[in-house]
Parts: C-alpha cells; sequence; structure tokens
C-alpha cells in the first residue's frame, strides 16, 4: 500500500512564502469576484420564469453536485498550482523545482437559491450555516507511490456563503535524480452528523496556457473537466 502523511496546518504558510501567498491570496479573490458573477447569472438564468436547465435539448454548464434534476446543492473546484513568478496569473506552474512556493487554489460552492420543486424548500446556504466543513487536498505521487493529505477545516457563518475561497501551500521536497509527478486531488464534506453534502472536485481550472506539440494545437487557460490535475516536481 502507498504510504501515507497527513498535514492539518496547510493554511500557515512559511514566513518566506508569506509574499508569493499575499499575491496568490489576490489573484484568487479576483477569480472569485469573476467566479461569483458567472454563478449569479446562471443561478439567475435557472430560476427565472423562462430559464430552464436545457436550453434547445442542450444541457446548459452547470456547477455543483450533488443535484436534483437541474438543481446543484454543493461543489468543489480547484486550479492547477501556481508559482507567483512575474505577472498574473503567475504562469507557469505546473512544472515546480524543488523547494519553490507553489500554491493550489480551492473554490467551495453552496447554492443559496431555493427550490421547493427540488426539495430545497430551505437553500443550502441557510441549511449549512454554522456547521463545520473540512477540505482535503490528496497529493499522490506516482512516481514513488506515495500520498500526502493536506487538510484545512473551520464552521461555517449563518447563513454560510455561496463561494469562497482556499489556498493550499504545495510541499514540493527534492525528488531526488527522478522528477516527481503528483496527481491532486480535492474533496469537500461538511463533518456535522446528518448532513449529507459531499463532493469532490471534478474540474479544475488550468491556469497554464499550452503551447501545442505537433497536431496539437495550442490552448488558453481554461476550465478543465474529468482530467487529472498533475504537476511536476523536479531537482534544479
Amino acid at each position: 500500500m502507498p504510504a501515507s502523511t497527513e498535514t492539518t496546518a496547510v493554511n500557515q504558510a512559511p514566513a518566506s512564502q508569506d509574499a508569493d501567498l499575499e499575491k496568490v491570496r489576490q489573484w484568487a479573490d479576483d477569480y472569485l469576484t469573476t467566479l461569483t458573477e458567472k454563478t449569479n447569472e446562471r443561478l439567475t438564468l435557472m430560476t427565472s420564469r423562462n430559464g430552464s436547465a436545457r436550453s434547445g435539448g442542450i444541457a446548459t454548464p452547470r456547477i455543483g453536485e450533488p443535484t436534483v434534476g437541474p438543481y446543484v446543492a454543493f461543489d468543489v473546484a480547484a486550479t492547477s498550482p501556481i508559482q507567483a513568478s512575474g505577472l498574473p496569473p503567475y504562469q507557469p506552474g505546473k512544472v515546480i523545482a524543488a523547494g519553490e512556493s507553489a500554491f493550489l487554489v480551492v473554490y467551495m460552492f453552496i447554492n443559496p437559491v431555493p427550490s421547493p420543486q427540488y426539495g430545497f424548500i430551505v437553500p443550502p446556504t441557510v441549511q449549512l450555516g454554522g456547521r463545520g466543513w473540512r477540505l482535503t487536498l490528496d497529493l499522490a505521487d506516482l512516481t514513488t507511490l506515495t500520498s500526502t493529505k493536506l487538510v484545512q477545516a473551520g464552521t461555517f457563518g449563518a447563513p454560510a456563503p455561496s463561494l469562497s475561497a482556499a489556498i493550499f501551500s504545495l510541499p514540493t521536497p527534492d525528488p531526488g535524480p527522478d522528477a516527481g509527478v503528483y496527481e491532486a486531488n480535492v474533496t469537500f464534506d461538511i463533518t456535522d452528523p446528518g448532513q449529507p453534502y459531499a463532493a469532490f472536485a471534478t474540474n479544475f481550472f488550468d491556469v497554464d496556457g499550452d503551447p501545442g506539440f505537433l497536431f496539437v494545437p495550442p490552448a488558453t487557460p481554461q476550465w478543465r473537466n474529468d482530467s487529472p490535475n498533475r504537476y511536476l516536481v523536479y531537482r534544479k
């Protein structure tokens, strides 16, 4: 079985990382504003008199799981690793030298809209007010078959926020002569008994542009669905 370690105090970066953390926090807050605007537009569309979860027979993009019909109650999404070098959006971030600071931003979503039709007379943001939450980042080293678990936990206010962000400081140990390939998986759940809210990140925002290769066209930074969120740590 792969070896595993767990760290709980991941929200406190070493002093040498404070400046980089602040830059990434600003980036995360700025993008949270954009994400909030897009989410509100989507929620307005789905709850408007003529809006629906489908348009012309094609499902509109949705944020969140679990869902009841088209109603999305709870979800989590992440970014690819971000390094605070140069100017925003701080690229590249998926190829990291050992010892360099790198961060992964997580966005947590709780639906603020009531929907009696789908069993949410009381919206999830109200249901989860004052509830404890746990956010876990599992890092699997695919090269050595070891894993590291990073955890952040807290308690929501009342009501719970519809969208919020958390930042994980990624460990970047010296992998030795062979570079280490990591896969990042994020889970988000409510720790109070009897609360059936849990999700894992099936979407992540890839902050790096891809220059393409041979017959593969280049790609701009974009959201990716059901793709592994991987990065590499190497000895410089």
